[in-house]
């Protein structure tokens, strides 16, 4: 998990850069920053600084650029250190949440579309379904479950049918309220299918580097 106190401390620079409507919420800088974060490519800050404005590109004086790349630095720095550490596991309870904690479990997982938008072609790349000769790829699914939940928009599931089907077999209409409900309960599983991909990756992507640094130095 990312240390709350910078979290907060990068709300409140940007409150000072634009109204708080206009930048993402405690909760959607969590979920951006852990996308950010597993991603296995570094991705420069330039290209997604505006996403903390929901994609806009405020005017910034001279201490307010100032303020605001130092505190994001901070949160940077933060998150690398939580993933050298295996902390970023799904921050909610689901039993212990209520109506306002639903509420930040929809920005925490904006914010996380959001990051994963920055690279959205590698996510839905079906790698793993390609190695493993599967029709379906269990990471482009679980990129689905959360632009489901975020968007509202279940037409983007490839099962929706077999989710249906299942409810109805069950004595239960298969109501998009219901289809909802039954998308938050797999966010946490949707949330660690994806991280574990990237760990995978991230653990390829070194090995190939280190094995091109070796060739070149022999």
């Amino acid at each position: 998990m990312i240390d709350k106190k910078l979290l907060h401390k990068l709300g409140i620079e940007l409150d000072k850069c634009v109204p708080e409507n206009e930048h993402l919420t405690y909760d959607g800088l969590s979920g951006f920053f852990y996308a950010l974060a597993i991603t296995p490519a570094i991705i420069n800050p330039a290209d997604w600084m505006a996403e903390l404005f929901y994609g806009e590109r405020p005017q910034l004086n001279g201490k307010q650029a100032k303020d605001l790349k130092k505190a994001v630095t901070a949160v940077v720095k933060a998150s690398n250190r939580a993933l050298l550490k295996n902390e970023f596991k799904f921050p909610y309870d689901f039993s212990a949440l209520d109506d306002a904690g639903l509420d930040y479990v929809w920005h925490w997982s904006a914010g996380f579309l959001q990051g994963l938008y920055l690279r959205l072609a590698f996510w839905k790349s079906g790698i793993i379904a390609n190695e493993t000769q599967q029709p379906s790829d269990v990471v482009a699914n679980s990129v689905d479950i959360i632009f489901a939940l975020v968007e509202g928009n279940v037409t983007v599931l490839k099962n929706i049918d077999q989710l249906k089907a299942q409810m109805q077999l069950a004595g239960k209409e298969p109501t998009n309220e219901l289809i909802m409900a039954s998308l938050l309960h797999a966010l946490p599983e949707a949330y660690e299918c994806i991280r574990l991909f990237a760990a995978q990756m991230s653990r390829r992507l070194l090995a190939r580097q280190q094995a091109s640094t070796a060739s070149v130095k022999t």
